[in-house]
């Protein structure tokens, strides 16, 4: 009886793990990526995968908030040459453009706030990968090689870069709130 019961151990372990592999949420966003940019693609191949780095709420609204402090204050000195030089539109094209961008800052700092009142600052917005790999298509191969991707922790690709600063700039759009402050 005990032999039995081994046996038919053995046969279910066995038969489950000839069933259907469970595919990697990471990989099938990439492959569905990939297939929107490049076309149809027949098969997609993944020499290697690996995660690189993950960004929070908080840490890509402190990016954001660098890169508009940069650009206001290099609309301000610009307006400044323009000044000097007698160019009144151009200098009050460049003084608008950093009151704009003051503008944004503000809203960056009220969704900022909002999402610390949710404890939501230190939610990963997003993680890097960085893949190598080839899909082939109906017209050849296209090889992918140390390609940077930023992806939602509900496995939507947002991102696809050679760089990885490339990846990063398109999960801003994630900041709940952020995108309307560019309207």
């Amino acid at each position: 009886m005990r032999t039995h019961i081994i046996a038919l151990i053995a046969l279910v372990c066995t038969l489950a793990s000839c069933g259907k592999k469970q595919e990697d949420p990471v990989k099938a966003a990439i492959s569905n990526k990939i297939s929107e940019q490049i076309g149809e693609t027949s098969n997609i191949y993944f020499s290697s995968l690996a995660l690189v780095d993950s960004t929070t709420f908080g840490e890509e609204i402190a990016r954001r908030r660098t890169t508009l402090e940069i650009r206001r204050k290099q609309n301000l000195k610009l307006a400044g040459q323009y000044e000097a030089a007698g160019k009144v539109k151009n200098e009050a094209a460049k003084r608008s453009d950093a009151a704009n961008d003051l503008k944004r800052l503000e809203g960056l700092s009220a969704i900022e706030s909002r999402l610390a009142a949710n404890d939501s600052l230190d939610v990963v917005e997003a993680y890097i990968y960085k893949f190598s790999g080839s899909a082939r298509t109906h017209k050849g191969t296209v090889n992918f090689t140390d390609m940077f991707v930023s992806i939602t922790p509900q496995h939507e690709v947002v991102g696809m870069d050679y760089k990885k600063e490339g990846a990063l700039k398109s999960a801003g759009r994630l900041i709940p709130g952020y995108s309307t402050l560019f309207e």
